[in-house]
C-alpha cells in the first residue's frame, strides 16, 4: 500500500483478507474484513472490497450465521460514501455507525475495554446491545481511506 504524506494511501485495501483472519466471518475469502465478532451464536462482520478508493469498491455489515444472514446493509455490493459514518475519540474509542429502516446502528470498539459491539436504537431508545465475546478486531479507519463519511469532513 503506497502511502500520501498528505492524505490517504493512494491505493488504500480495506481491513484484513478474511482468508488470513484468525477464525470464521460472514466475509468471503475474496473479500477483506473491516471489523467481525461473534456475539453469543451470531457473527457480526463489516466486509469490503479488496480495494477500495473514494471511488470504487464496497463495504456492507452482515450479521447472522454463515448461509443464513439475517441482515446485510447495504443490501447490494455499493460504495460507504454517504452510507456509512466513522468516528474516532481522542481516547481512541472508535465507531462506525449507519441507519436503516428507521433503526440508527453503531459498531462501537472500546480501546482499554472488552466491550466492543453493537448497538441498536430508534430515536432516542436503545432497543438492543450486542456485546461481542471477547471483542471485535479494530475497526480498520474508513476515514484515512477516504470511504465512510466523518464528522471531519472526509
Amino acid at each position: 500500500m503506497a502511502a500520501s504524506q498528505d492524505g490517504p494511501p493512494s491505493s488504500p485495501v480495506a481491513g484484513i483478507p478474511a482468508a488470513e483472519w484468525y477464525e470464521p466471518t460472514l466475509c468471503a475469502p475474496t473479500e477483506n474484513v473491516v471489523w467481525s465478532c461473534r456475539a453469543k451464536r451470531k457473527m457480526i462482520s463489516v466486509c469490503a472490497s479488496r480495494t477500495i478508493s473514494t471511488s470504487e469498491g464496497y463495504m456492507q455489515y452482515r450479521i447472522g450465521k454463515p448461509g443464513a444472514l439475517e441482515m446485510r446493509y447495504p443490501e447490494t455490493l455499493t460504495h460507504p460514501r454517504g452510507r456509512f459514518r466513522y468516528g474516532l475519540e481522542h481516547q481512541g474509542n472508535q465507531w462506525l455507525e449507519f441507519d436503516q429502516g428507521g433503526y440508527n446502528y453503531v459498531i462501537y470498539e472500546e480501546l482499554r475495554s472488552p466491550e466492543d459491539g453493537v448497538l441498536v436504537s430508534k430515536g432516542d431508545a436503545e432497543v438492543a446491545r450486542i456485546t461481542c465475546n471477547g471483542g471485535g478486531i479494530e475497526i480498520v479507519r474508513p476515514d484515512l481511506l477516504g470511504t465512510a463519511d466523518t464528522p471531519y469532513g472526509n
